[in-house]
């Protein structure tokens, strides 16, 4: 039994060398993320094709369908399926963009109509002048700028987009049919003494992103879904837009939820004739479908996927959003818990390999 002191030495020293291992793998990470920014879409993509679609394609190879076949296959019904969904979706999503492109304008008069009677009965009732609605027309106009910029971004990224739309299947073919030799390779390239415990870690981190990655993508899918269906019943305008709008910022944890209220109230705000209680029925359906998110999807879903902090899950969203901007935002839950299983099992291996060091070491004086 080692002395409270050096036990206490121990842990320390465990957790200095565990700190600069993990700082040395997320330097490496992020140097790489940004040497791959240019394609780094398409990658993310293609990984996550490679997730969704990998079962499938070792149930194809079990049953002696060649494995380059059966990708193939697998590849095809994807983008055939993807081509019909698109055909006849489509359509509808782009005539509801155009609507509410033409809303945005009552949108923002009403909200000035509504800011001007809350100012007055606020200056009513606590005697302090209140202008609320010069404060958003500001916040409008800074909207609006920043809006126009996207735009130019977006068009100044079309060349991306297709290059990724190009990329996509081609990389997903070939990571599904070479990603694991590869992965070999890599992990032959370890230590004898790391190698154990570099394919301990690969296997955790790699289950958990498949586990989160499925789980996300079918809770995405679900949110929209319960969403449209909640803006249709309460008479809603754009439905279907909000709906997969409300299953899309679902992906960014805490602030996704509170921006789609926020467009829901917007669209409620436009709709005529104006009556304030379908606010509270807009946002009564983003509540409902937040309850439900909770109390049934999380906990099937992706509860045993992700163990993060509050506190840290925001502060990664909001360093990998500086640093990634929109694709940081969504990859930063993912790489928060890669980092810290990679963390957990550095310090596990290095502080029993410390702690066997040292009840060796008085026998070996002897």
């Amino acid at each position: 039994m080692l002395p409270t002191d050096d036990r206490f030495s121990q842990a320390s020293s465990a957790y200095l060398q565990t700190f600069k291992v993990t700082a040395i793998v997320i330097a490496v990470c992020l140097a790489s993320f940004y040497l791959l920014s240019s394609i780094l879409l398409p990658i993310i993509f293609s990984f996550t094709l490679y997730t969704l679609v990998e079962p499938l394609s070792n149930h194809l190879v079990r049953r002696n369908i060649n494995h380059s076949v059966a990708i193939i296959l697998i590849l095809i019904l994807m983008m055939t399926l993807s081509i019909l969904a698109i055909s006849f979706a489509l359509p509808p999503f782009i005539e509801q963009v155009v609507l509410l492109k033409d809303k945005l304008p009552f949108i923002f008069s009403q909200i000035e109509n509504l800011l001007n009677v809350y100012s007055a009965r606020l200056a009513a009732s606590l005697g302090i002048e209140f202008d609320l609605s010069s404060i958003v027309v500001s916040v409008v106009a800074q909207s609006a700028s920043l809006g126009n910029a996207l735009l130019v971004a977006i068009s100044e990224q079309v060349f991306t987009i297709t290059l990724s739309m190009i990329l996509v299947p081609v990389m997903t073919y070939f990571i599904l049919k070479d990603f694991k030799s590869l992965r070999n390779e890599l992990l032959n390239w370890l230590p004898n003494s790391s190698f154990e415990l570099g394919w301990l870690i690969y296997h955790r981190v790699t289950r958990q992103l498949q586990i989160y990655t499925r789980g996300v993508m079918l809770q995405s899918l679900i949110m929209s879904i319960v969403a449209t269906i909640g803006y249709t019943v309460v008479g809603l305008d754009i439905p279907v837009l909000l709906g997969v709008l409300t299953g899309l910022l679902n992906l960014i944890p805490y602030i996704g939820p509170v921006i789609s209220m926020f467009l829901a109230t917007l669209v409620a705000s436009a709709m005529t004739p104006f009556d304030p209680s379908l606010i509270y029925l807009a946002i009564g359906v983003v509540v409902f479908a937040q309850i439900v998110d909770n109390v049934v999807v999380i906990p099937s879903l992706i509860a045993n996927a992700v163990d993060l902090h509050p506190v840290l899950a925001i502060v990664g969203i909001l360093v990998f959003g500086n640093l990634f901007g929109a694709i940081g935002v969504i990859l930063a839950i993912p790489a928060m818990a890669a980092i810290k299983i990679i963390h957990r099992n550095l310090y596990a291996d290095i502080h029993n390999s410390g702690r066997i060091s040292a009840l060796n070491a008085p026998r070996k004086s002897q």
